[in-house]
């Protein structure tokens, strides 16, 4: 029987132009972006502000403010910002702090990257390693004030799983009590020039749900750089949900693609698998927020 299925869509991320022109930038693009593509489909969306000028990741609440203004002005989307690299977790924590004291620039959902990572990749025609003296750093003291700041907002966090060991860390504070059920899990696997995270296969996904078989919880699985649409029907298959879009995968060699473009396709697969593509409303019931 068919089942609710929701879709989020990363609409920008750290990704740049020369990949894709469709990326948005600018606090009015984003929005336009964020609600061009949950028309198409996306009952969540994840974004990152940019310097409108040249497209450098930057934090500005300003700039997020102004997103979120723009898109409830007409969509009930649940929108959900990033996490910068560095600082103290308050620094690193404190835009949701403040966007929260407006209702209309409130997230929909806390946040927790749930332990740390060597973001690297690989290219390997040129056999060259990006990234090797870079490591993602989040302790556990780091997680556990996301955590905490998150419930003391009121916002049910989303819990981004890098690799197996972040999971393991997310049962520690359920089994602490400081996480609840349903967790909202979402399982980032690596493609491509991806040194990191499990791949993008059946027995990944797999190991995945076997470590959580006991707990209740709402999971999505992305494919870091690379498509993810492939993937679509085993995520169904297995009682997932889809997370896609221009931060994951640029679609710089597959057509250039716009967020709600890869947002219609996934659903286009959804609806074909007998299933339906979840609302905003829909979603925010079954995430119990």
């Amino acid at each position: 029987m068919g089942r609710k299925i929701m879709i989020e869509a990363a609409i920008n991320g750290n990704a740049m132009r020369d990949l894709n022109p469709n990326i948005p930038y600018a606090p009015r693009e984003i929005a336009d972006d964020a609600i061009a593509t949950s028309r198409a489909g996306a009952a969540l969306v994840h974004f990152h502000v940019r310097d409108p000028e040249n497209g450098r990741w930057v934090q500005d609440v300003p700039y997020y403010a102004e997103v979120y203004r723009r898109v409830r002005e007409v969509s009930d989307a649940l929108l959900w910002p990033t996490f910068p690299f560095n600082g103290t977790a308050a620094e690193r924590f404190n835009h949701f702090v403040e966007l929260s004291k407006e209702a209309v620039t409130k997230p929909d959902l806390g946040a927790a990257d749930m332990g740390s990572v060597n973001l690297a990749s690989y290219d390997w025609r040129n056999k060259k390693l990006r990234g090797e003296k870079f490591v993602y750093q989040n302790t556990y003291e780091t997680c556990r004030y996301f955590l905490t700041a998150s419930r003391e907002l009121g916002l049910r966090p989303t819990l981004q799983i890098f690799e197996p060991g972040f999971l393991r860390a997310a049962l520690v504070f359920l089994d602490q009590g400081l996480l609840t059920e349903p967790l909202i899990l979402k399982f980032y696997l690596g493609a491509g020039d991806q040194c990191f995270g499990m791949p993008p296969t059946l027995r990944s996904l797999e190991a995945y749900l076997d470590m959580v078989k006991d707990v209740r919880c709402q999971w999505f699985a992305a494919t870091l750089g690379g498509d993810n649409l492939p993937l679509v029907p085993l995520i169904a298959s297995l009682g997932g949900h889809v997370r896609l879009g221009l931060e994951d995968h640029q679609y710089a060699r597959e057509g250039q693609l716009s967020n709600p473009q890869i947002v219609e396709r996934a659903a286009t697969t959804i609806r074909a698998l007998g299933h339906e593509v979840a609302t905003a409303k829909e979603s925010r019931a079954m995430l119990e927020l």
